[in-house]
């Protein structure tokens, strides 16, 4: 199916780094708090789902992608005069949004991917299964492709896309280290490719805090 898509490119006078995702979230979280859209929160409750605007650090600028509703409210973002990260105004240099109508869902063949940061996988529950068998590659390329698919079915439950048969993946992934995800609270992460018969859009993320720049997907 075709969905609308929209990219807010933000250039700012100061390079930013990819852990400044979250604060960058916390802006435009405040600058529109009535919009769970851009917060993921409703009232003190956080939201579990699929978000429909995440937040990037791409070559040193800000990136906010949307998706369907998400991209309508990205429409409406004026002209910005700075970027609030923790506490630190960062002056805008340059502003700019493209929108488009792009295809998504499943393929007839097999498309390749790379994450361009890191892809956190892992929860508590398959954390510690992955410890048990991370002797074993064959069981973890199993449980990281499920992981990837589990992924990808949250994504389409978020913009209404209904999976009608099966998703294939394969991964060539290796561990990257460790991700500060909060205060105290580290998750172990994963780069490298993947085919799978289903077309992401370019800068989407998956994965555990894909909305604050994690797990973010480029087509090879």
């Amino acid at each position: 199916m075709k969905i609308e898509k929209a990219e807010l490119w933000i250039t700012c006078e100061e390079p930013l780094e990819l852990p400044d995702g979250k604060a960058l979230r916390g802006f435009f979280g405040n600058l529109y708090r009535n919009r769970p859209e851009f917060h993921q929160h409703r009232g003190n409750q956080l939201i579990y789902r699929h978000p429909l605007i995440r937040y990037n650090i791409i070559k040193k600028s800000a990136l906010i992608v949307g998706l369907k509703e998400g991209s309508y409210l990205l429409k409406a973002v004026p002209k910005l005069s700075h970027l609030e990260i923790y506490h630190k105004n960062y002056a805008v240099l340059k502003q700019r949004l493209y929108t488009s109508a792009i295809s998504f869902g499943l393929t007839s063949s097999a498309m390749h991917y790379r994450f361009a940061t890191p892809w956190i996988a892992l929860n508590e529950r398959n954390y510690a299964k992955y410890l048990r068998i991370t002797h074993k590659k064959e069981l973890v390329n199993d449980l990281l492709c499920r992981i990837l698919i589990g992924n990808i079915i949250s994504m389409c439950k978020a913009v209404r896309y209904v999976v009608e048969s099966k998703v294939e993946a394969v991964l060539d992934i290796e561990e990257s280290g460790k991700v500060k995800i909060k205060q105290g609270v580290e998750m172990i992460a994963f780069e490298g490719k993947f085919e799978v018969n289903f077309k992401i859009p370019d800068f989407w993320g998956i994965g555990k805090s894909s909305a604050r720049g994690y797990g973010t997907v480029i087509k090879e």
